[in-house]
C-alpha cells in the first residue's frame, strides 16, 4: 500500500484529540449543569471541533 492512501498525521492528530475533546465537552455540560457546565462544556465542544478543522486544514496544505 503506498503512502498516498494513508491518513495524513495532522488528520490523524486532530481527530485522536479533537473528537474526545467535543464528547467531553457535551458530556460535561450534562453532568456539570448550570452555568458553570454550559461554560466548561461549550469550550471544550468548541475546542474540540476547531481542533479537527484545524488540523484538516494543516493536512490539506503539507499535501501541496
Amino acid at each position: 500500500m503506498g503512502a498516498q492512501n494513508l491518513i495524513p498525521e495532522a488528520t490523524l492528530v486532530a481527530y485522536l484529540v479533537g473528537v474526545p475533546l467535543a464528547v467531553m465537552g457535551a458530556i460535561a455540560a450534562l453532568i456539570l449543569g448550570g452555568v458553570e457546565g454550559a461554560v466548561v462544556g461549550a469550550s471544550a465542544f468548541v475546542g474540540g471541533i476547531l481542533f479537527v478543522c484545524t488540523g484538516m486544514i494543516v493536512s490539506t496544505i503539507d499535501r501541496r
